[in-house]
C-alpha cells in the first residue's frame, strides 16, 4: 500500500498577489549535469504515452537535470505526472533557479500512479529554470510549470534609484490621481489602514540603504511599514502631518536590502495620506563631505536655505537632544577628523558623534559664531570601523545651525607612555621566584623586563606573567620597558636595583664525590633535531656533538628529568673542550629545583682547546679546583642544557647520587583487534558530492566502508567561518552536512577521529599579509605561544563541537549556539543539538611540530602542551565557561595532534609531559594531570629515516625500517611516563608514483601497486604486534597521482571510487580477521603471528623483507586435519583460499612477502558482520553478476601495465579492446579464454602516448567500458 505523500518543503508564508491570470510557462530545453544514458526529452512534451525511459548502467547516482523555462516568470504552481512508483528513500528534490540563486520547492516521492499531482507553492518564486535533483529512475514522468511571466508584470526598477508610487506590480485598496507635487504625474491616494502596494526592484548590492518617501498628510498620524516579499519587516516610520493631501514633504529612514530581484511591499499600518514616490540611496562614502540635509533619519530638526558659501540648505531649529542619522560607508578603519560647519547666535552648543548602538565616538563644543548664518568650522577626532554603518549627530546642547561635516582620515596623536615601577627589596640566595609588576598609562602595549646580570637574577614570562628568579649573590639592575604604538610614544625605561645577599654558609665537609651516572637517552630536546645528545656522554672526546641542521629555533633547551626517588648533589662539573669557540653563544647548564626554580650552574664557551674545563670559563683556577662549583647544588628535578649550536665533546658531573626507587616493570600486552589497524584519512568530500553536499553519496560511501576508522581532516573554517558563529549542517563554508557523515559512520560501525586543524579566515586576518598561512600556530597574531589563554578561540570551537557530537546530553544549553541565519533563500537552517553521541575522539590540530613552516607554524613541545591544556579543559577550568572539550563531554578522548618529529624519538612527547608536571600538577592519585588521552604520531617508513623531509629515495618495508625503533620508543615512553596510555599512528603509507621519495617499489614480478598493497597490509600487522592501538593510513584518494611530490599518490581508492589493490587487501583482511585480537609472535623470520577470537586461533605469516624472498615454515595446528590458507587478491572482495591437509596437525607452507592467513579447518572464520559463518572457498564468492559489475581495472592511472579482472561464474572467451579516448583509434586487442572461476589479464600500455583510453571488455553477448589514464613515468 502506498502510504507516502508528495512532500512539500515550504519556507515562505503565503501572500495575496495582485490579480493576474496564471498561465503555463513551458520548458524549452533539458540538460543533465552528467550523462548516464537516460533520455529526458519526453519532459518537453505533454504526451503521457511518451515517457522517460528507465536507464540502469551508470545511472545509480545523483544527477541534476535542468529544465530551462521559455521566459523568466513568477512560478506559483508545478504539476507532475506520476507513473514510476514510490521512492520515499531517495525522493527527487525540486528546485527553482533564478540566476545564481537556487531555491528548494519540495520533494517528489511518486505517491500515486498514472495521475497528475499538483504542487501549489505557498510562496511564488522567481525562476528562469526548474532543476530536478534525482537518483537513478526516481523521477516524475512529466512536469508542468505555471505562473506569471515577468513581461506580464512590471519591470524591475534598478536601485539605488527612484520608484514612482503608481508603478506598483500589485496593490490592495488604493487609487491613483494627478499630483500637484513638483514634476507632476500621478500619486497614490485613498490609502486606508492596511492597504498595500508591491514594487519590483533589482538591488545592485546588499547593504544598508537610505529610503526617502515623498508623502502628504492632511490630518491624523500615518505609519508606513516596508516588508520583504516573505513578510520580514525591513523598517517602520511615521508619516507626519504636512498641511494637506497635496502639501508634499520627504521623510526618510534606513533599511538593509539583499542584492538581486525582489518584491518590496509598502504597507499602510495607519492610512489617510498620499504617496508620490520613494527613493533608494546608497551609503555616503567616507572619507568625504556629508551635507547636513542628506540625513537618513532625524528627530526634531528642520531645513532652511543657507547663506553659507556654496548655498543650498542647512539644518536648523536644533533643540537639546535632537539628532540626525547618516548612512555611511567607511573605506578603511582608523582615526578620522570630523570638521563641522556650524553657526550659533548665542551661548555654546555641544555635538556628540555616536554609533547606531549609542556609543559616543567624539564630542565637539560649538562656540558663539556671530549669528545664525555666520558659519565657522569646529573639529573633533573619532576612530571608525570599516564598512557600512549609521553615524548619529546628537545635539547634547542645541540652538545652532548645521551646514555640513567633512570627514577625513587623520594620523592618531600619540601621547607619552609613563611606567610606574616600585623599588625592589633585597633578596637572599635561595629565595623563591617573585613577581615583577609595573603599570603604565599605556594599557595597549605590554611592559617587558630585563636583567643586567643573569648570574644574579634572571627574568622570564614563560608562565604568562613576569617573574624574577634569584641565581646568585651580587647586584643587578632590572629594567622595565614599553614600546610605543599608534596611540602612545614608547616609555622611558625605568630601572630598579636589586641586591642579592649570599646564602648562610655551613662549615665545609670532606667530599665523597663520585661520577654521577647520566642515561644519555633520557635527554630530550625542545627543537626539531636529527640526533640526540648521546655524544656528550659516550667517553669520546675527539668527536664533535652535532644534533643536526635546519632547526627552527636558534637557541633552545634540552631537559634531563630525574626519576622518582632519584637524587643528585652536584659538586663539580667537567667539560671537554674540543674544537670551536662560542663566547657569544655559550652553552649553559642549569638545574630546575623541586620548587621549579631555574638556577644556572655552569657555562661552556669553548675558549680552550683539547682539554678539560670547569663551570666558570673566566676563572683562572687550576687543578681540581677549576671544576668545583662555588656551592654544591641539590634538590634537582631537571638538568637543563641551553645551547645555540655548539657543545663540548664530553660532559661529566661529580657529587653524590641516589638511583631511582621505582622498579622496572614489563609493558603489558593489550588486546588489539586487527580491524583497529584499518583506518584511513578522509575529508568531507569523500562522503558527499560537492554539488549536493547535504546528503551522503552512496557510491563514495561504499568506498568508505572499506575502512573501520576514519580520521576526519576537518578545517576550523568549516565550523566557524565567521567568528563566534558555528555551523554544522550545513557548514557555512562549503555547505557540508557533518551530521549526516557522522550518523552514517556510526550506523556502519566506523569510528571517527575528528581532527580539528588549520586557522579560519577571520583569525588569519589578524596576521600581516606576508605571514598568513592556514597552518600557523592556532592563535591570534602577536599572542604568547606559551600561554594557554592564547588558545581560547580554538578551545571554544572545540567545546561547541563536542557539545553537539559528544555523548553528554546535559550540557548547559545557554553555552551552546549556532549561526541560524540561512545563506540564501531556502538554505537549510542550523539548529542547536546537544549530545548526539557520534564522536568519541577529537584530535587537537595536526603536526604542531611542523618545522618546515618556520616559527609561525612550529610549536615547541611545551608550547603545544599549553595549547592542549586550553583545548582539554580550559586549562583546568581557569578560562571561563564553554571552553575545552572535557567541559562539553567529560568522557571524550583527546588525541595529541600527530607528531611529525617522531622519527627522531619521543622527545616532543616527553617535553609535553614535563610541562604538565609544572603547570597542571598532579591528580589526587599521584599521577600527572596530563591534558590528553591518546599519544599519536606520524611515520612514513623510508630508506633513510627522513620521514617527511623528502630526502629519501624510496619507501621501505615497515619491518626493516626505522618504524621498528620508533614504535618501541613510543610504547616504552607511554608505559614509563604516561601510565600505558594508548599509542596511535594516524598517518602512514606509501606513494605509487615512481618519482616520490616515499614510493613503493616494484619487486620481482610485482609492480608498485602490488608492493604497495603488501606493505600497507604488513604495516597494519606490524603495528598490531607492536602494541599500537589504532592506525589510519594516508589517505583515501590521491591528491595528484601525476605529481611526484610525497603523499600525492598515496591514495587507497581509485578516482572511480573502486578499491586499489592495497584497499583490496585491507578489505579482505578485515573480512577474515577483523574481529580477531593479536596474541603473540611465534616466529620472527618468517614472522608468524597468532590472533584469537572467542578462543579460536588464526595465524598470519609473512617474510619481513623487500627483495622477493620466500621461506618455508611448518605451522602446528594441533589436531586439525586441514588448514584453510587465505591469500589476499587484487581486484576481489575475498581472498583466495586453499584447503591444505595437515600431517599430524602440522602444515608446511611457503611464505612470501605477501601475508597469508591460516585457520584450522574446524574453526570458525569471523567477518565484521558474521560470527558464525564457516570458512568458504574464494570461488564461492563469485556470483553470477552482470559483466559491468564483475569487471575491475587497475591501477588507474597507470604508467606501464593495467590489469583487467573479471569475477563471475560465466565461462568462455573474453575480448579486451583498447581505444584512444580522443580519436577512437583501436590501439590493442587482447583475447583470452575464461573458466568458470575468476579471470585476470595484464595489458602492457607502456608504449602508448600519455592520455585517456577506453577499455572495451566483451564476454558473450555483454560488453562494458572503462576509462584509463596513461601517465608519464
Amino acid at each position: 500500500m502506498k502510504k507516502t505523500v508528495l512532500t512539500l518543503l515550504c519556507f515562505i508564508t503565503s501572500i495575496v498577489l495582485f490579480a493576474q491570470t496564471e498561465e503555463r510557462i513551458r520548458f524549452v530545453s533539458v540538460t543533465p549535469s552528467e550523462e548516464t544514458g537516460q533520455d529526458y526529452s519526453p519532459w518537453l512534451n505533454d504526451n503521457t504515452d511518451s515517457l522517460v525511459a528507465q536507464a540502469w548502467t551508470n545511472n545509480f547516482k545523483w544527477v541534476d537535470v535542468t529544465l530551462k523555462l521559455e521566459k523568466k516568470a513568477l512560478i506559483s504552481r508545478l504539476s507532475f505526472f506520476d507513473a514510476e512508483g514510490v521512492f520515499s528513500d531517495k525522493p527527487a528534490s525540486i528546485y527553482a533557479v533564478n540566476g545564481t540563486e537556487k531555491i528548494l520547492l519540495g520533494t517528489f516521492e511518486g505517491p500515486t500512479y498514472m495521475t497528475w499531482i499538483d504542487m501549489p507553492l505557498a510562496q511564488a518564486v522567481f525562476a528562469d529554470a526548474i532543476v530536478i535533483h534525482k537518483y537513478s529512475n526516481n523521477i516524475p514522468q512529466k512536469i508542468k510549470a505555471f505562473g506569471q511571466p515577468i513581461t506580464a508584470l512590471s519591470a524591475f526598477t534598478p536601485v539605488p534609484g527612484r520608484v514612482e508610487a503608481e508603478s506598483f506590480a500589485g496593490m490592495n485598496g488604493i487609487q491613483t490621481e494627478n499630483t500637484a507635487d513638483t514634476g507632476g504625474g500621478q500619486n497614490v491616494g485613498w490609502i486606508d489602514d492596511n492597504d498595500w502596494m508591491d514594487y519590483h526592484v533589482k538591488v545592485a548590492t546588499a547593504g544598508v540603504y537610505t529610503l526617502k518617501f515623498r508623502i502628504a498628510n492632511g490630518w491624523g498620524n500615518g505609519q508606513i511599514e516596508l516588508k520583504t516579499f516573505n513578510g520580514t519587516v525591513l523598517t517602520t516610520l511615521s508619516v507626519p502631518q504636512t498641511g494637506g493631501l497635496q502639501a508634499w514633504q520627504t521623510i526618510s529612514t534606513t533599511a538593509y536590502l539583499n542584492a538581486g530581484e525582489q518584491i518590496l511591499r509598502l504597507k499602510a499600518v495607519a492610512g489617510n495620506w498620499n504617496f508620490n514616490w520613494f527613493q533608494v540611496e546608497g551609503a555616503i562614502a567616507l572619507p568625504g563631505k556629508i551635507e547636513a540635509e542628506t540625513f537618513a533619519d532625524m528627530s526634531g530638526i528642520q531645513t532652511e536655505t543657507t547663506s553659507d558659501a556654496g548655498g543650498g540648505l542647512n539644518v536648523g531649529r536644533i533643540d537639546d537632544n535632537d539628532w540626525l542619522d547618516y548612512n555611511v560607508n567607511v573605506a578603511s578603519a582608523g582615526p578620522y577628523a570630523f570638521h563641522f560647519r556650524v553657526a550659533k547666535q548665542y551661548g555654546d552648543g555641544r555635538i556628540e558623534v555616536r554609533t547606531a548602538a549609542g556609543t559616543v565616538l567624539t564630542t565637539v563644543d560649538i562656540p558663539y559664531t556671530g549669528g545664525w548664518q555666520s558659519f565657522s568650522t569646529v573639529s573633533g577626532t573619532a576612530t571608525l570601523p570599516a564598512g557600512n554603518q549609521i553615524l548619529r549627530i546628537y545635539a547634547v546642547k542645541g540652538d545652532w545651525n548645521f551646514n555640513w561635516v567633512d570627514v577625513q582620515p587623520t594620523a592618531p596623536v600619540a601621547v607619552p607612555s609613563v611606567i610606574t615601577f616600585a623599588a625592589l627589596s633585597d633578596k637572599t640566595v635561595g629565595d623563591a621566584p617573585f613577581d615583577l609588576t609595573a603599570s603604565s598609562t599605556n594599557t595597549e602595549t605590554a611592559i617587558t623586563f630585563a636583567s643586567s646580570n643573569s648570574a644574579v637574577v634572571s627574568v622570564s614570562n614563560a608562565t604568562g606573567s613576569w617573574k624574577a628568579t634569584v641565581t646568585g649573590a651580587g647586584t643587578a639592575t632590572i629594567t622595565a620597558s614599553q614600546t610605543g604604538n599608534a596611540n602612545f610614544i614608547a616609555a622611558s625605561n625605568v630601572t630598579r636595583t636589586l641586591v642579592v645577599q649570599p646564602a648562610p654558609t655551613t662549615p665545609p665537609t670532606s667530599s665523597t664525590a663520585v661520577k654521577i651516572p647520566i642515561e644519555a637517552g633520557r635527554w630530550y630536546q625542545l627543537n626539531n633535531v636529527n640526533n640526540g645528545l648521546e655524544g656528550l656522554f659516550d667517553g669520546v672526546t675527539n668527536v664533535d656533538v652535532n644534533t643536526g641542521y635546519g632547526k627552527v629555533l636558534s637557541n633552545f633547551d634540552a631537559y634531563y628529568p630525574l626519576q622518582p626517588g632519584e637524587t643528585m648533589t652536584i659538586e663539580s662539573i667537567k667539560f671537554f673542550d674540543g674544537s670551536g669557540m662560542m663566547t657569544d653563544n655559550p652553552m649553559t647548564l642549569s638545574v630546575i629545583t623541586d620548587q621549579w626554580q631555574i638556577i644556572p650552574i655552569a657555562t661552556f664557551t669553548g675558549q680552550e682547546y683539547n682539554g678539560w674545563v670547569g663551570p666558570y670559563p673566566t676563572r683562572p683556577t687550576t687543578g681540581d679546583a677549576k671544576f668545583k662549583l662555588d656551592a654544591p647544588i641539590s634538590n634537582a628535578r631537571y638538568l637543563v642544557l641551553n645551547a645555540w649550536w655548539g657543545y663540548p665533546t664530553e660532559m661529566e658531573l661529580y657529587g653524590s647520587y641516589t638511583p631511582t626507587t621505582v622498579p622496572v616493570t614489563p609493558i603489558p600486552q593489550k588486546s588489539i583487534q586487527l580491524k583497529s589497524m584499518f583506518g584511513a584519512n578522509a575529508f568531507e568530500w569523500d562522503f558527499e558530492d560537492g554539488r549536493n553536499p547535504d546528503i551522503i553519496d552512496e557510491t563514495k560511501m561504499k568506498a568508505v566502508k572499506t575502512f573501520r576508522g576514519i580520521r576526519h581532516y576537518m578545517d576550523w573554517e568549516k565550523l566557524e567561518a565567521n567568528e563566534g558563529q558555528f555551523t554544522y549542517n550545513p557548514t557555512h563554508s562549503g555547505g557540508w552536512n557533518y551530521d549526516a557523515i557522522y550518523e552514517r559512520c556510526k550506523a556502519e560501525g566506523i569510528e571517527v577521529l575528528a581532527c580539528l586543524k588549520t586557522l579560519p579566515g577571520w583569525m588569519l586576518a589578524t596576521y600581516p599579509e606576508d605571514q598568513r598561512d592556514s597552518e600557523n600556530v592556532p592563535l591570534r597574531f602577536g599572542s604568547d605561544f606559551t600561554n594557554p589563554a592564547s588558545y581560547i578561540d580554538q578551545a571554544k570551537v572545540a567545546f561547541q563541537y563536542m557539545a553537539r557530537y559528544g555523548f553528554n546530553p546535559n550540557v548547559n544549553p545557554a553555552l551552546v549556539s549556532v549561526n541560524s541565519t540561512p545563506r540564501w533563500t531556502g538554505d537549510p537552517v542550523n539548529t542547536v543539538k546537544i549530545g548526539l553521541g557520534l564522536i568519541k575522539y577529537i584530535e587537537c590540530d595536526n603536526e604542531r611540530d611542523k618545522w618546515w613552516k618556520g616559527r609561525k607554524g612550529y610549536q615547541t613541545a611545551r608550547e603545544y602542551a599549553a595549547n592542549l591544556s586550553a583545548f582539554y579543559d580550559g586549562h583546568k577550568n581557569t578560562m571561563g565557561p564553554g571552553v575545552g572539550v572535557k567541559n562539553a563531554d567529560p568522557n571524550v578522548k583527546v588525541v595529541i595532534g600527530g607528531m611529525a618529529s617522531a622519527y627522531a624519538g619521543p622527545d616532543y612527547l616527553l617535553g609535553m609531559i614535563d610541562w604538565c608536571k609544572q603547570y597542571r600538577g598532579y591528580k589526587p592519585d599521584g599521577t600527572v594531570n596530563l591534558c590528553w588521552d591518546v599519544i599519536n604520531y606520524h611515520l612514513y617508513p623510508d630508506n633513510s629515516n627522513s620521514s617527511q623531509s623528502g630526502t629519501s629515495s624510496r619507501g621501505a618495508a615497515p619491518e626493516i625500517s626505522s618504524a621498528v625503533n620508533v614504535v618501541q620508543k613510543f610504547v616504552e615512553a607511554a608505559h614509563k611516563y604516561a601510565y600505558d596510555m594508548p599509542v596511535w599512528v594516524t598517518e602512514t603509507g606509501y606513494d605509487a608514483n615512481q618519482g616520490s621519495p616515499l614510493k613503493a617499489i616494484p619487486i620481482g614480478d610485482k609492480n608498485e601497486y602490488q608492493t604497495q598493497a603488501d606493505w600497507i597490509l604488513r604495516t597494519a600487522l606490524f603495528y598490531a604486534r607492536s602494541g599500537v592501538e589504532r592506525v589510519f593510513f594516508y589517505q583515501m584518494y590521491d591528491d595528484n597521482f601525476l605529481n611526484p611530490t610525497q603523499f600525492g599518490s598515496s591514495g587507497l581508492i581509485n578516482q572511480d571510487f573502486t578499491r586499489k589493490p592495497a584497499a583490496d587487501f585491507i578489505f579482505q583482511a578485515n573480512k577474515l580477521l577483523g574481529e580477531y585480537t593479536y596474541k603473540q609472535t611465534i616466529s620472527t623470520n618468517p614472522i608468524v603471528d597468532r590472533y584469537e577470537y572467542q578462543g579460536k586461533s588464526a595465524y598470519v605469516l609473512v617474510v619481513p623483507d623487500e627483495v622477493g624472498r620466500t621461506a618455508s615454515y611448518t605451522l602446528d595446528l594441533g589436531t586439525a586435519g586441514h588448514a584453510k590458507v587465505y591469500t589476499p587478491q587484487m581486484g576481489r572482495d575475498t581472498a583466495d583460499v586453499q584447503t591444505v591437509p595437515t600431517v599430524a596437525g602440522k602444515v608446511t607452507l611457503t611464505v612470501t612477502e605477501t601475508p597469508i592467513f591460516v585457520i584450522a579447518s574446524d574453526q570458525v572464520v569471523t567477518s565484521a558482520t558474521s560470527t558464525t559463518a564457516t570458512a568458504r572457498l574464494g570461488s564461492a564468492e563469485l556470483t553470477d553478476k552482470g559483466l559491468n559489475q564483475s569487471v575491475r581495472v587497475y591501477p588507474n592511472p597507470s604508467v606501464d601495465f593495467v590489469t583487467v579482472d573479471v569475477a563471475n561464474e560465466q565461462a568462455g572467451p573474453v575480448e579486451i579492446n583498447v581505444f584512444s579516448g580522443s580519436m577512437g583509434t583501436l590501439h590493442k586487442q587482447v583475447n583470452g579464454e575464461k573458466s568458470s572461476g575468476g579471470y585476470s589479464r595484464e595489458i602492457n600500455v607502456s608504449s602508448l602516448p600519455v592520455g585517456m583510453y577506453i577499455l572495451e571488455i566483451k564476454q558473450g553477448n555483454e560488453r562494458t567500458f572503462r576509462k584509463v589514464l596513461k601517465a608519464n613515468k
